[in-house]
């Protein structure tokens, strides 16, 4: 069975996260061992349907594995530091972004020395819930998150090491 993750959000509302092991295991594995987190997440207004956080505290740089350009609704995705120089600073920081896109065609933004690709490493399968508190935090801007991993107790081990 495919790692998960729960999701809370501070003003309601849960949802579950399936990582893809098998599309983006390097980066499953750096979100999975970086679990529990607790975030503030944002709406991002000039991408549309997507909201995001870019203090993920991460314990080695993000590779760009399954980079998608155009990310569908349930995706969630990073970004590796080489895409921009911010990017470049968080990861020398030893953090990286993570977003979850709410709604259809979502581009992710770039600049004149990005390429425009994340890495997509889990998604979220319960749509209605995922776009009903994208358009909240369209609304009403930041939230509180935190994030727990769901664990097969036989699986979690050998990720833990």
């Amino acid at each position: 069975m495919p790692k998960r993750m729960k999701i809370t959000f501070e003003k309601g509302g849960e949802l579950e996260a399936e990582f893809l092991e098998d599309k983006a295991p390097v980066t499953s594995r750096i979100f999975w061992k970086a679990l529990p987190i607790d975030a503030t997440m944002i709406h991002c207004m000039s991408a549309g349907h997507e909201t995001y956080t870019d203090d993920i505290r991460v314990s080695e740089p993000i590779p760009e594995e399954n980079l998608v350009h155009a990310g569908k609704v349930g995706d969630v995705a990073t970004v590796s530091g080489r895409q921009t120089t911010y990017l470049t600073q968080l990861e020398a920081d030893g953090m990286t972004t993570l977003c979850f896109v709410y709604g259809p065609d979502q581009r992710f933004m770039g600049t004149n020395v990005q390429t425009n690709r994340a890495t997509v490493f889990a998604t979220i399968r319960d749509l209605k819930k995922l776009r009903e508190i994208g358009h909240r935090m369209r609304i009403h801007g930041k939230e509180k998150v935190k994030m727990i991993p769901i664990e097969d107790k036989s699986e979690a081990a050998k990720w833990r090491k």
